[in-house]
């Protein structure tokens, strides 16, 4: 069967995409029942699901921040709301965006544009991969030996227990120098979580450790998955790489799902206009190579930084942890960070993103007071 677009991957990413292009003839490719295979925390701007029409999945709103060191604790008050929710409602009502046929098979490869799968082979005119950090379709289902390399990873559970805002906790003595751990609360429970930034995997026992020592809690079922910091290339081929795939997960933070719903907004717009014929499909690529390479100074900087903490003294984090709270530096530096995937920018927006600066405007406002029934 001949499609106009073929998405592989099924997620934040693949269904943001979608979203963008209702009414042409897209096909998803994507081995699970969508919103079901939840691998993320599940933690972005309130201003996300807000813009996507996903505020049913909402569960919790968070105004601050807070680090949890061995011997400090440090909050943040933040001036754009973020929030928790849930994986398989925001899936369902982002799919609902679009129109999308859902083809549940694991791809293949390809061969030009025709898309091997283990349901047979299509063929269609945009192929976007947006299988996540193994880029199934891009990397043509080759296998990665060191799968770590330019990863971090994260496993992910939920314990009976209520609080406000997003904490994180950093102990090097406890948790091991890159590994960071985290509560995200989801109203009567949270889910809490350690990630390795080295992209080690055998996380299982040392969650527990953490979760009993600091929560005195037992575990409750896992999640969890690869997530990558290392920006990989926008196009491979005739194939347009978004989210994981194209390792768009802001560095040090983990913040995948932002960025994921950013960029698969630009690529759904681009493909629009190469099927109109208002640009061909290699000028569509170009300029989505060049609207990726404009945002990665962020991405480069916070790479940086998760490189380079993690070997400092624990005195000295802490005293960069206490400075970064004043207003005059924590505001700039949180609205720069929004300005990486601005949420402003990448829905319902006639003009495509990419054919003018974004503006340095004040920071999202949002009202969450109709929402804090749930938070």
């Amino acid at each position: 069967m001949d499609y106009d677009v073929m998405i592989a991957g099924g997620s934040f990413a693949g269904l943001a995409v979608a979203a963008g292009l209702r009414g042409r003839r897209v096909l998803v490719v994507e081995p699970h029942e969508i919103g079901t295979v939840q691998t993320s925390a599940c933690g972005t701007l309130l201003a996300v699901l807000e813009a996507t029409g996903t505020m049913e999945s909402l569960l919790q709103v968070h105004d601050k921040l807070v680090l949890h060191f061995s011997h400090r604790i440090v909050e943040y008050p933040l001036p754009y709301s973020f929030c928790t929710f849930d994986y398989r409602t925001f899936c369902q009502r982002l799919h609902e965006q679009g129109d999308a046929e859902i083809l549940q098979a694991s791809v293949l490869g390809h061969h030009g544009h025709t898309v091997l799968t283990t349901r047979g082979a299509f063929t269609a005119s945009i192929l976007i991969d947006a299988s996540g950090w193994r880029a199934a379709l891009a990397s043509n289902a080759q296998r990665q030996n060191q799968p770590h390399q330019g990863k971090s990873f994260g496993l992910e559970t939920t314990i009976p227990i209520s609080d406000q805002g997003l904490h994180f906790y950093y102990d090097p003595g406890r948790l091991q120098p890159y590994n960071i751990g985290w509560l995200f609360p989801v109203g009567a429970s949270s889910r809490a979580g350690l990630g390795s930034y080295r992209g080690q995997s055998r996380l299982n026992e040392s969650l527990k450790s953490f979760v009993n020592a600091q929560f005195n809690v037992l575990t409750d079922g896992r999640h969890g998955g690869y997530f990558p910091y290392r920006g990989q290339r926008a196009t491979t081929g005739p194939v347009f790489r978004v989210g994981n795939s194209a390792g768009q997960c802001i560095p040090l933070t983990g913040e995948g799902i932002r960025p994921a719903v950013y960029f698969g907004a630009v690529v759904a717009r681009l493909a629009q206009k190469a099927l109109t014929g208002e640009l061909t499909e290699q000028e569509a690529m170009t300029m989505y190579h060049k609207f990726v390479e404009r945002h990665r100074v962020g991405y480069r900087f916070l790479l940086a930084a998760q490189k380079i903490l993690p070997g400092l003294p624990i005195p000295w984090t802490e005293h960069l942890a206490g400075m970064i709270r004043s207003p005059e530096i924590l505001v700039p530096l949180l609205q720069l960070y929004l300005e990486m995937a601005n949420p402003r920018e990448f829905v319902n927006n006639p003009k495509f993103p990419g054919t003018q600066p974004i503006s340095r405007q004040p920071g999202i406002q949002v009202s969450t007071s109709q929402h804090r029934a749930k938070s």
